[in-house]
C-alpha cells in the first residue's frame, strides 16, 4: 500500500508540473488493449494477460510448467511496460520497453511468452501504442524517431524518420491514407505510407493525445483547452473551441457530436460539441478531473474521472449509471469488450476492474 501511495503522490505531482509547464504527458499509468477474448494490461513489471469474461489470467505451457501467461515470465529491473500493446495481424503483441536501462520494442507470442524478435537501436524508452499497417510496424520512440519495422523480422525498413528532437510519447494514427504523429514541438504531422511528410500544422500548445480522425478530418486538444478540426488532405484548421481546462484525452465521436473531457485542477468537465463547428451542445461538471479519452458504445457516452468514477450517459447529457472505487483514481479511458467495460484504477486493490454494460462490477483482478 505504501508503494502505491509514492506511485500515486508521483502522478499527481507530475500532472501538476506538466499542467504548469505544458510538457509531457505522465507516463507511468497502466494501459489497456483487447484482442476480443483476451485483456491486456500493461502495469509496470509485466503485461498481464487476463480473460475477458471471468477476470483470470491466462495461463502458457512452459519447460517449467503451466505458468501465468505474464510477460516477462519474471520481473526484471531493466525492463517496464505503460503502452499499450498493439494486437499485430498475426495475433502477436507489440510493445516497448518503458525502463530506462534499455531500449528494446519487443514481438512476442502471447501463447507462449516466447520473444519473436527484439528491436535494439532506438536511443530511447517507449510510452506509445505502435501502429501495424501491412507488413510494416509504425512505432514512435522517445529518441524523437518514427521507426518503420518489417513485422515478420523485426529488421528496419529504411532510415528512422526524425519527427522531433524532443521525445515522441503519443501513438500514431491513421486513416489508410496517411500516419498522423504529435510531438512536443504542438505540431501534427501527416506522412504518406512511405514516410514522406505530407504537411505539419502547429498547434498553440502541447498535445497530450492522439488526434480522433474520422471523416476527412482530424480531431485534436492542446493543454491550453482548444479543441481542434483540421483537415486530413491539407492540415489546415477548420475551427477550434476553447474549452474551459486543459485537454489530455482524444475526443470520441459519435453522429455529428464530438465528447471531450477536460482538466481544471482537481475537478474536470464533459463537454458534448458540433463536429461541424465546435459549438458546445452540452456540459457536465465533474468533482474529479476527466484525464482519458470518452468512449461511445451503442447509445452510451462512457468516461472515467480522476476521482475514481466511471459514469454512463446518453447522447443528450442525462446520466443512466455510475460506478464509483472509493479512493481510486482511472487515468485510462474505458476499454468495452464484448459485454464488459475493462478499467486499470490506481490506488485500489485491484488493478483491473470490469463492469456490464449496466455498470454492475463483474470481477476484478489483482495481479498477484
Amino acid at each position: 500500500m505504501k508503494l502505491k501511495m509514492l506511485k500515486m503522490l508521483a502522478v499527481l505531482g507530475a500532472m501538476v508540473f506538466l499542467t504548469a509547464c505544458g510538457s509531457a504527458p505522465a507516463t507511468n499509468w497502466p494501459a489497456l488493449s483487447s484482442d476480443g477474448e483476451t485483456v491486456y494490461l500493461s502495469n509496470g513489471s509485466f503485461i498481464y494477460a487476463v480473460d475477458v469474461d471471468g477476470g483470470i489470467e491466462k495461463t502458457v505451457n512452459t519447460a517449467e510448467g503451466v505458468l501465468p501467461a505474464r510477460f516477462p515470465q519474471k520481473a526484471d529491473g531493466a525492463m517496464a511496460f505503460y503502452a499499450p500493446v498493439e494486437i499485430s495481424p498475426t495475433g502477436s503483441i507489440l510493445v516497448g520497453n518503458s525502463a530506462t536501462k534499455s531500449h528494446n520494442f519487443f514481438n512476442v507470442d502471447p501463447a507462449n511468452g516466447n520473444i519473436i524478435w527484439s528491436f535494439d537501436q532506438a536511443k530511447n524508452t517507449w510510452f506509445a501504442k505502435s501502429l501495424t499497417i501491412g507488413e510494416t510496424v509504425f512505432a514512435a520512440s522517445g529518441d524523437g524517431n518514427l521507426y518503420r519495422l518489417d513485422l515478420a523480422t523485426g529488421s528496419s525498413v529504411g532510415e528512422p524518420i526524425k519527427i522531433s528532437d524532443h521525445s515522441l510519447w503519443i501513438s500514431p494514427v491513421s486513416d489508410g491514407s496517411a500516419i498522423y504523429v504529435v510531438n512536443m514541438d504542438h505540431q501534427v504531422v501527416a506522412l504518406d505510407l512511405e514516410g514522406n511528410e505530407k504537411w505539419t500544422t502547429e498547434l498553440d500548445t502541447s498535445i497530450l493525445s492522439s488526434p480522433l480522425v474520422a471523416d476527412g478530418k482530424l480531431y485534436i486538444g492542446t493543454l491550453s483547452g482548444k479543441l481542434f478540426s483540421i483537415d486530413a488532405a491539407s492540415g489546415e484548421i477548420l475551427w477550434n473551441s476553447q474549452l474551459t481546462g486543459g485537454i489530455w484525452g482524444t475526443p470520441a465521436l459519435a453522429g455529428d457530436a464530438l465528447y471531450v473531457g477536460t482538466v481544471s485542477g482537481t475537478a474536470g468537465k464533459v463537454y458534448s460539441l458540433s463536429a461541424a463547428n465546435g459549438a458546445t451542445i452540452w456540459t457536465k461538471d465533474e468533482e474529479g478531473s476527466v484525464v482519458a479519452s470518452p468512449v461511445v458504445h451503442g447509445e452510451m457516452v462512457l468516461y472515467a474521472t480522476e476521482a475514481g468514477k466511471l459514469q454512463a450517459m446518453d447522447a443528450a447529457g442525462t446520466p443512466k449509471w455510475q460506478a464509483l472505487i472509493e479512493n481510486a483514481h482511472f487515468y485510462n479511458a474505458p476499454l468495452v469488450v464484448g459485454e464488459s467495460i475493462v478499467m486499470a484504477p490506481m490506488n485500489a486493490e485491484f488493478v483491473m476492474v470490469a463492469y456490464d454494460l449496466n455498470g454492475a462490477q463483474r470481477w476484478t483482478f489483482t495481479g498477484k
